[in-house]
């Protein structure tokens, strides 16, 4: 599988709306985000221990007919101020073979214990599908943790008999940023607490809220994305704030309106593909292999389109279209179980273009054979997965 990083950019002339993008394999006449992950997090303390726990969650989503998928990547890490440690979870397990562990319609989760120095966690998947589907690149969350999570305190013996306990909250919280840029702030109060705890959150200009949580409870609070550019937190009783500054920004992120891609080596072509979203703008772009003619493929909003090259050993296939940033030829690499003769069980790609009828067509076809590569992009950039 090769991955080729960064390869669009947004088009300086905003007012020509003109997006590029590159992509290949097996057309859907689907949305951009028809096959993507979502990874998320919420951190609260265990007083009983002194540690973090770090409840991690990751959907999948995919078409009707695409029941399960499997991880390919999981990179986990934690953080005590810049220092990062990779770190294992379990339940999240790369799979390798043809096994697919997980059904889409159900959510992945796993608790993440951490010691109370840790200052973030962060974590990154990688899913593919059981119809072949691999996704681009990553889904990152970062969960930060704000105020402190402490030990109980040595219990009392006789000779040192426990004071009267104070009426006192144990607040901390944790906060996340989602791909609209929204601020998901969880808000704790711990189980040893033994009153409300009543936190303020602030964002931007004119963004407020007050949120009391009860002890051994916890509740979320969301800073709209143009108010969550600064938040403060701070609780009644700590003279600190518990988080002040800028949120971690979410990772590889699939946002509505932008084109995807991805491209793939069959035993006979090397294709790739466009799909745009119905709230997209149209796509063009230009590949020049090493050997032969150029191709160019324009594909309006709500279609998706492919080109295809017959394969050789040595070919090559380089994008090329007006915002594009550092365009990479593509190799083409023979499938492991290609046999001479054989087409190694893929189907072929008819060339599509702007023509919607053709590329309707092609679709449906396609998507009854059940084959193929399609892919995420991020804040109008296109890559390609293999």
């Amino acid at each position: 599988m090769n991955r080729l990083h960064a390869l669009f950019r947004r088009a300086s002339a905003v007012a020509a709306g003109t997006l590029l993008g590159l992509t290949g394999v097996a057309i859907f006449a689907a949305p951009a985000s028809a096959h993507h992950s979502e990874v998320t997090g919420k951190a609260k303390c265990d007083v009983a221990t002194g540690e973090w726990i770090v409840d991690w969650s990751i959907k999948s989503y995919a078409p009707k007919d695409v029941k399960k998928y499997k991880l390919v990547e999981v990179v986990a890490k934690t953080y005590v101020g810049g220092k990062a440690t990779e770190v294992t979870i379990p339940e999240f397990t790369v799979t390798d073979g043809d096994t697919y562990p997980h059904l889409v319609k159900d959510a992945l989760t796993a608790s993440l214990r951490v010691d109370s120095d840790v200052t973030m966690a962060s974590l990154a998947i990688r899913a593919e599908w059981d119809n072949g589907l691999i996704e681009d690149r990553v889904r990152t969350a970062k969960v930060k943790f704000c105020g402190t999570c402490e030990a109980p305190k040595p219990k009392p013996t006789p000779t040192n008999p426990e004071p009267p306990t104070p009426t006192v909250p144990n607040p901390s919280a944790s906060i996340q940023s989602d791909c609209e840029g929204i601020a998901h702030v969880t808000l704790n109060n711990a189980d040893d607490a033994t009153a409300p705890a009543k936190f303020t959150v602030e964002g931007g200009d004119d963004f407020v809220e007050n949120v009391s949580v009860q002890p051994g409870e916890s509740t979320s609070v969301e800073v709209p994305a143009e108010q969550a550019t600064t938040i403060k937190v701070t609780a009644k009783g700590v003279d600190e704030p518990l988080f002040e500054g800028t949120p971690e920004p979410a990772d590889n992120c699939v946002k509505p309106g932008e084109p995807t891609g991805a491209y793939k080596s069959t035993c006979d072509e090397l294709i790739f593909e466009i799909n745009n979203p119905e709230d997209g703008k149209t796509v063009t772009a230009t590949f020049t292999p090493n050997k032969g003619e150029p191709q160019t493929l324009t594909v309006e909003p709500g279609m998706s389109g492919t080109v295809s090259f017959p394969a050789e050993e040595g070919l090559t296939v380089t994008p090329s279209g007006e915002g594009i940033e550092n365009p990479e030829p593509i190799a083409w690499e023979k499938p492991e179980d290609c046999t001479p003769g054989e087409g190694g069980g893929e189907p072929s790609l008819p060339l599509t273009g702007a023509a919607a009828g053709g590329i309707a067509a092609g679709a449906a076809v396609l998507l009854a054979v059940g084959g193929g590569l399609f892919v995420m992009a991020r804040r109008r950039k296109l890559r390609f997965t293999a």
